[in-house]
Parts: C-alpha cells; structure tokens; sequence
C-alpha cells in the first residue's frame, strides 16, 4: 500500500513539474515559436506578423522585442482584372463649383453616378447616357471630402474629392 502511495506522489510530482512548462505555439504562415536555452535559463519566444505595442519595447543592437498579443493568421489576397476599371480623369480636385468627369475611352454602356459624403450618406444617385466627358455641380454642397462612384456595365472608377 505504501509503494502504491508513493508511486502516486512521484508521478503527480512529475505531472506538475511538467505541466509549468508548457507553452503556446503560434501556428501558420504569420507567426511562429521557438524556444532558446542558454547555460542557465530557457526563454520561450513567440512572434506574429503586424505585432503592435503599446506597453513595453525593447532594443539591443539590431533587434527589437515588443510586448503584445497573438494575432489569427490573415490572408489578404488582392485580385485584379484590368478590364474592370474604368479610365476616367476627374478635375479640377480640389473643387469649388463644378468638376469635370473625362474618359478617356469610348463607353457604350450608361455611366451610373453616385456621390457620398464622408458619412456615407448618398448625395447624388443619377445615370447619364454613354458620353466622353460630363460636369457635376457642386455649388450648393458644403466643404469636405465626397467620394464620387461611377460605373458603366461591370466597369467601376472611385475618385475621392475635396470640396473648398
């Protein structure tokens, strides 16, 4: 019975040495974890792509340890297709009364407009017929910065305006 019991104490004791050394691994293409030993202590590192922190940074030499959280792994994958975008130029930006919409190709679709304020409430939504170039009035809106969408078809150009 006693080497019953004893042998429970030393196995919970191993269980509980054991169990202060484990450690959080960062998995995936943004981070990642190691663990260093030198002669008298073990560190245990884990980094992640994007880290920012506001509560403590360290330098030596060339590199630099900062203190924060773990980030998931983000994926940003960016398509682009060059037929999906309309060649427009869009002036004078800043504008005071009226601005000028060109394109610079010939469109056969007709040309949806939509403008927004900062807020995104939408200010003007109309449609034009297919043309080169049309002006938009802007007189009566109030200084700030709009955002004007125009679309023909699949075809879409974002211009971003000052407004004196």
């Amino acid at each position: 019975m006693k080497s019953i019991t004893l042998m429970l104490i030393v196995c919970f004791c191993c269980f509980s040495i054991n169990a202060q050394n484990l450690q959080r691994v960062t998995l995936g293409n943004s981070g990642s974890s190691t663990q260093i030993t030198n002669s008298e202590n073990t560190y245990y590192v884990s980094q992640s792509v994007g880290q920012f922190s506001v509560t403590g940074t360290l330098i030596n030499g060339k590199n630099t340890i900062r203190q924060g959280f773990q980030q998931p792994p983000i994926s940003v994958e960016v398509i682009s297709n060059s037929n999906s975008d309309l060649n427009a130029l869009v002036f004078p930006n800043p504008v005071d009364t009226f601005i000028t919409v060109q394109f610079l190709e010939e469109l056969k679709l007709p040309i949806n407009i939509t403008m927004y304020d900062v807020a995104g409430k939408i200010i003007i939504n109309t449609s034009k017929n297919p043309t080169n170039s049309f002006k938009l009035d802007m007189a009566l809106y109030s200084s700030g910065i709009y955002l004007l969408n125009l679309s023909s078809g699949n075809r879409k150009f974002l211009a971003r305006l000052i407004k004196k």
